[in-house]
């Protein structure tokens, strides 16, 4: 497929120029209950068998192509990286912004961190997670029983302890809708541009972005609330894999101070906390360099 077909693919939706590494392959995974989702995954240009491959997972609005330039920096330096698109965002359109509860969004997980471990041949891979990412990557560490699998996780502004979030009206109106209409829609509660990046010709893209997610389901909606007590409620050093938290410097959506006590405590004091210049989407800055640095070297952990 050339690249001028790509770009006009909303599938490979991103305001970045074709990655040095090329586009990424798009394939599917079939998810343990038969959900089909899209896989994008990012070759290295040489074979590094010293590097572990890499899962990303993307925030609860975007999809991965949002984050195809940090994901070809890490292939292009011999990660093989997979994105896989949550259930009911990107370009999925069956059970668009749903979710039954929040064990099936663990599950999926198991099965993308399954799936990159089988089409890779590796007993480990490096777990990354941004945004609304990062806080469903970190409830699966604190979580999961296949937590070995996990070499290290990075979590870059995770969505846990928010700046922004529903009304108590809006979560008096979930909490009505969870048994007689699950599927009730609300609004995703990030509606302005602005909040992701000071970048202008990023906050466009976003506003125009046709795969992004605005609203989620009264299912959705209270099991991402579940993932957030779970990640709070966890006990001290429940994370012991090598831990990278990556914040933003001028973050408008997650508590940044806060969440850097809880990943501190989460993991008994053994995190690297970074703290970067920038808005919450720190792949969105006209200079992602430093960024794209640091979550290098979170993988290489």
């Amino acid at each position: 497929m050339c690249d001028d077909k790509l770009q006009s693919d909303p599938e490979y939706s991103t305001p970045f120029a074709p990655p040095n590494t090329g586009w990424p392959d798009r394939g599917e995974l079939t998810l343990d209950d038969g959900y089909v989702t899209g896989v994008f995954r990012h070759r290295p240009p040489v074979d590094r068998g010293d590097l572990l491959p890499v899962l990303y997972l993307h925030g609860i609005q975007s999809h991965p192509g949002w984050f195809f330039a940090s994901a070809s920096q890490l292939a292009a330096n011999g990660h093989e990286v997979f994105q896989v698109t949550r259930r009911g965002s990107g370009s999925n359109r069956s059970d668009r912004g749903h979710a039954r509860s929040s064990g099936q969004i663990l599950d999926d997980v198991r099965a993308s961190v399954r799936f990159v471990l089988e089409q890779t041949g590796s007993r480990r891979l490096a777990l990354v997670g941004v945004s609304w990412g990062g806080k469903l990557a970190a409830a699966w560490g604190v979580s999961s029983q296949d937590a070995e699998a996990i070499a290290s996780l990075t979590l870059i502004a995770p969505g846990i302890l928010p700046l922004v979030d529903v009304s108590p009206v809006t979560k008096l109106a979930i909490a009505a809708c969870l048994l007689v209409r699950p599927r009730a829609r609300f609004a995703i509660p990030l509606g302005e541009s602005e909040l992701f990046t000071n970048n202008e010709p990023m906050q466009e893209f976003i506003r125009g972005d046709e795969l992004a997610l605005h609203w989620a389901t009264a299912r959705f909606m209270y099991a991402s609330r579940c993932l957030n007590r779970l990640v709070t409620r966890g006990p001290v050093g429940r994370l012991r894999m090598p831990v990278t938290l990556i914040l933003s410097s001028d973050d408008r959506i997650i508590n940044s101070e806060a969440t850097a006590r809880l990943i501190t405590r989460l993991t008994d004091g053994r995190a690297e906390v970074i703290s970067l210049s920038g808005a919450h989407t720190l792949e969105f800055q006209e200079d992602p360099g430093e960024f794209h640095q640091a979550l290098l070297t979170a993988c290489k952990k």
